[in-house]
């Protein structure tokens, strides 16, 4: 495998970020399952983190080489991956300056069918919001174990995640709404380009998660809308011995290698 690690300045957040990279080469560390050409995976960290942690938590680089991903890691610090209303603009920079980067630097595929966007917690929602404000660009979202209402946060775990002054940074005076939640993105989504041309979304939620019924929540109204969509989830909690596991299951799926016990 190769990894690259490095910082760049992004024009979108006018600031240097790090950007942790895993490319599939020819050495036999593991063996590919899959022969018929790189696909490119972005990654999203959960809030409280950084790039640096699906390589230190996960297997995601056994993935990456066993099933044929190139695999970019941003940094989103605790900005929800949105253009912050006092603050950088995340979305604009991992939608579309990163990508843009990662194809001139790499010459990765850049094309629908073999870009995907996936993440956990936080990143998961920012995966959602991305994919959902920019359906022709991904052919899936992962989201695992995601934040889907910034506003449920705020009212049902009070403090736990952010501070006020934070939701105001990232939301707005008023800290997020209802329109901020993923639900209310999705029917935006649908009334702007049709169901038909969002791309699949794969959730994926411990049952023994405080998130669980909200995913499951959202889940179901997807499928209302009339968007591709999969949910499942099995025992585990909010954390990588969960994600380690779902994420190859994700992985797999994207792959079109469904079942099997993964």
């Amino acid at each position: 495998m190769s990894t690259l690690s490095g910082d760049l300045y992004s024009k979108s957040l006018r600031i240097t970020q790090h950007v942790n990279v895993i490319i599939p080469d020819e050495s036999e560390d593991f063996w590919t399952k899959i022969d018929d050409g790189v696909r490119v995976l972005y990654l999203l960290h959960g809030l409280g983190s950084n790039s640096n942690e699906w390589t230190r938590f996960s297997m995601i680089e056994a993935y990456a080489k066993i099933y044929g991903f190139a695999v970019i890691m941003p940094d989103g610090n605790r900005s929800f991956y949105e253009n912050m209303t006092y603050g950088p603009h995340y979305l604009d920079w991992i939608s579309q300056e990163l990508p843009g980067l990662i194809h001139t630097w790499f010459r990765l595929p850049s094309d629908r069918n073999h870009t995907f966007i996936a993440g956990e917690s936080m990143g998961g929602f920012g995966a959602l919001r991305i994919a959902l404000e920019n359906p022709d660009r991904y052919g899936g979202v992962v989201a695992l174990s995601p934040v889907t209402d910034p506003l449920a946060l705020v009212n049902d775990f009070s403090s736990l995640f952010f501070g006020s002054d934070e939701w105001r940074a990232v939301f707005g005076p008023s800290g997020p709404l209802e329109d901020d939640s993923i639900a209310s993105t999705a029917r935006m989504s649908v009334l702007s380009h049709g169901a038909g041309a969002i791309p699949r979304i794969i959730q994926m939620v411990g049952t023994d998660d405080p998130f669980c019924p909200y995913v499951e929540e959202v889940a179901r109204e997807l499928t209302r809308l009339g968007i591709q969509n999969s949910f499942s989830s099995w025992p585990g909690r909010h954390d990588f011995l969960f994600w380690n596991t779902a994420i190859e299951r994700a992985i797999r799926m994207l792959c079109g290698m469904e079942g099997s016990g993964c």
